[in-house]
């Protein structure tokens, strides 16, 4: 297990402007992904005016068996879309031996939090509640919190830490790649303050990762998960969430890599994170 990190409390405004600009890299470029006996394509509806498209990754063999599955929620980034871990990573590589089931929702630029200024637009609900029950509904799971998992780059980052503390009955394990982690202190993006309201908002210190750490009550084999790349101009911003998991304590982990905010970085780090959901899954009852 990786040595915990100690670095000296402090908060800090992370400029969420940072995560915008390099946005674009996180823009799929790649042909559409294929709905395939394997990879299919839905479309789910929750909490949203419209439903939303998902891929959705089935194990190798699921159509020839009857056993459950646990299920992992991978989130993408800002001006990014619930194609982009298929078409940007080996995800397919990584996992084709994992008796998983991998789900790619559309958060759109949502944060993955209601929306202040829509208040039809509940992605929070929307990917903590109705896509889970969709899923469970519609294909075959394991439905306790030990084989749910949750994670996501940047700004997806932020929002599958945020499901690991305020859902912990839901979701045993939590993941950050880049993650975008103090985005409800920016008052520079047009999308922050669209999801979480003027600065000095309630929505806000709700959805602060930092005080939520220090408050939320965590479930004894809860475990998260963070990285970040040495030149990724978001690394205070993590160095700073550790603290706060070290401070409970809260069982975590906590990687500083040589890297930048990029694809390579987060296809070079994600077998690192599906190792853990292995040994998850290792633990559990029997699938068949």
């Amino acid at each position: 297990m990786p040595a915990r990190r100690a670095f000296r409390p402090r908060r800090i405004a992370v400029v969420v402007a940072a995560v915008l600009a390099f946005a674009r890299i996180a823009t799929a470029q790649t042909p559409t992904v294929p709905d395939t006996a394997r990879v299919r394509i839905v479309s789910i509806p929750g909490s949203l005016p419209q439903p939303r498209n998902a891929v959705v990754v089935l194990p190798r063999g699921y159509h020839q068996s009857v056993r459950r599955y646990p299920v992992l929620y991978l989130l993408h980034g800002h001006d990014g879309g619930y194609r982009n871990w298929m078409e940007r990573t080996n995800l397919l590589a990584y996992t084709e031996r994992m008796p998983l089931i991998i789900v790619l929702p559309d958060g759109a630029n949502s944060w993955y939090t209601n929306s202040a200024a829509r208040p039809d637009e509940k992605f929070e609900d929307y990917v903590a509640t109705d896509i889970p029950a969709y899923v469970d509904q519609n294909f075959r799971t394991l439905t306790f919190r030990e084989a749910r998992y949750v994670a996501g780059l940047s700004m997806g980052g932020y929002g599958a830490l945020k499901m690991g503390l305020k859902y912990p009955a839901r979701f045993s394990l939590s993941g950050s790649f880049s993650g975008a982690l103090a985005a409800p202190t920016s008052t520079t993006s047009t999308t922050v303050g669209e999801a979480f309201g003027p600065a000095g908002s309630a929505a806000r210190a709700e959805n602060d990762l930092v005080a939520l750490a220090g408050s939320a009550r965590i479930p004894e084999g809860t475990y998260f998960y963070l990285d970040c790349g040495t030149a990724d101009r978001l690394l205070e911003a993590n160095r700073t969430f550790a603290q706060a998991l070290s401070a409970r304590p809260l069982a975590y982990e906590y990687h500083e890599v040589a890297g930048v905010h990029s694809w390579e970085f987060w296809d070079r780090r994600l077998p690192v994170f599906m190792r853990l959901v292995e040994e998850r899954i290792a633990r559990l009852p029997a699938l068949d």
